[in-house]
């Protein structure tokens, strides 16, 4: 679906515990990065506005002060034992199931979170009010609300913890957090701090993750077969794919009836790549043309199935769609029939290669009739059959309707990438007469290497020279 690949698992065994498999996850380093920005926005906005908002919100809340004394003592008091609770608690829990390296990522995620606070924090504002006078109820004695640096610290002891727990775990956790982070907020005079201490809690927590790695929580081979067999497609085998399926876990199988199928599995963090995948292409100063992501990852994959089957309607080569399926947790799979032969970049300069090319060229035509834009038409993308017909596959990042600007994208992209195999001159001569001389000529807009293909850039970078060649044959096609 994109140009970024998915996260590499690392398997580790802990003494006196079960094999576990670890990686860098996309989803977790989306979150960091989330946290990041939100931290930074807060640690703004209380330096230059810290004053004039903690007064506002003091104002807003001044009914607090009328609250039953009992009540607002239990909010705070529940808050405190839950926050002793967490750490004693997690503590415990790891140090009994010997989870070095969750307990590594606690003791690192509470280091950073109080790091960072005390570099965020711009110190207490003696003229900031409080919600609740917690003294005027206790006479003499000296109580109050958790310290910001314990707040900061079970956020970040939470978030170290959330990946090695399940969904009903994790709420827990995060509620009880919440509550520390309400008790802090009723016990201390109304400022950003609250808001600081979790944002720098959740730093700390995210990035110990992402440093330290954490459980992968991608659909197992083994929910990948249960959730088509939900679906009526019963696998007789299933092995992992080593080929080039960016943004998808992939495998080749084969059904009870013999058919072989290729399974392609996308779950939360092929989903949380592709939006780091975009974030980064829309921060760049070119206008890259995407459209805005799908709403959910269901959506996404549907939209790929989609696009395949109409596109096999309409004429193009592409292998038949099997079955969309769930994959737990909260993934979903696309099985094609498998097509023999092997991907166009595993294939040198030989005779017959113009007549390949020529033959992607035709598919890319009833695509542009139709106004299909593929997206992709990286070389890694078009599949060459035993038989030596080619087939167009991965339709992840298409679009169906697309505008001019997008149609000459996989005009220039196929130009570029065949380049590199036969050089500027065949490559162009090939587009020309598979699309016209005129869709050529507008594809010279697209043919600039920020707007290329990973892939394509590479081997473009290999070949000083082919790109600006490239460009002047296609400007006079």
């Amino acid at each position: 679906m994109s140009d970024v690949a998915p996260a590499t698992t690392t398997p580790t065994s802990e003494p006196g515990h079960e094999h576990v498999e670890v990686e860098r996850s996309p989803a977790d380093v989306l979150r960091l990065v989330v946290a990041v920005v939100l931290l930074v926005l807060a640690a703004l906005m209380s330096r230059f506005f810290g004053a004039s908002s903690s007064q506002f919100v003091a104002d807003v809340l001044e009914g607090f002060q009328h609250l039953p004394a009992g009540l607002v003592t239990t909010v705070v008091v529940i808050g405190e034992l839950l926050g002793l609770g967490l750490v004693v608690i997690g503590g415990v829990l790891t140090v009994a199931h010997r989870r070095w390296r969750l307990l590594a990522s606690i003791v690192l995620g509470i280091a950073v979170a109080a790091l960072l606070f005390w570099i965020v924090n711009p110190g207490a504002d003696e003229t900031a009010s409080t919600v609740s006078r917690l003294q005027a109820w206790y006479g003499d004695i000296q109580f109050e609300g958790p310290s910001s640096y314990a707040l900061a610290g079970v956020v970040a002891i939470t978030a170290a913890v959330t990946p090695w727990t399940t969904r009903r775990w994790r709420r827990a956790w995060w509620a009880a957090a919440l509550a520390v982070a309400v008790a802090h907020f009723i016990g201390t005079p109304v400022s950003l701090e609250t808001v600081l201490a979790v944002l720098a809690g959740w730093v700390g927590g995210s990035a110990a993750i992402v440093v330290l790695e954490a459980p992968t929580r991608r659909p197992t081979q083994q929910a990948v077969m249960a959730g088509l067999a939900s679906v009526g497609v019963e696998l007789a085998e299933l092995a992992p794919a080593s080929v080039d399926a960016r943004g998808s876990t992939p495998y080749f199988g084969s059904l009870v009836d013999g058919t072989s199928v290729f399974v392609k599995t996308l779950g939360a963090d092929e989903r949380s790549a592709d939006l780091l995948f975009r974030i980064f292409r829309s921060i760049q100063p070119r206008d890259l043309h995407d459209g805005r992501p799908f709403s959910s990852l269901r959506r996404t994959v549907e939209h790929e199935a989609l696009v395949a089957v109409i596109a096999r309607q309409l004429g193009v080569r592409t292998p038949p769609l099997v079955a969309f399926a769930p994959a737990a947790p909260n993934g979903y799979t696309l099985a094609y029939e498998t097509i023999a032969g092997h991907s166009l970049d595993r294939e040198d300069d030989c005779p017959g290669y113009d007549e390949l090319v020529a033959g992607v060229w035709a598919q890319v035509a009833i695509l542009r009739a139709h106004r299909i834009a593929h997206r992709d038409l990286r070389l890694a993308n078009v599949f060459v059959a035993d038989d030596r017909v080619v087939w167009l596959i991965d339709f992840g990042f298409s679009e169906l309707a697309a505008d001019d600007v997008l149609l000459d994208g996989d005009v220039a992209e196929l130009t570029a990438s065949t380049a590199t195999v036969i050089g500027p001159e065949r490559a162009v001569a090939a587009a020309v007469a598979g699309v016209g001389s005129e869709a050529v000529r507008s594809s010279v807009r697209r043919l600039r290497a920020p707007l290329l293909s990973g892939a394509t850039r590479t081997a473009l970078s290999a070949q000083p020279g082919v790109l600006d060649r490239l460009v002047a044959l296609a400007s006079s096609a």
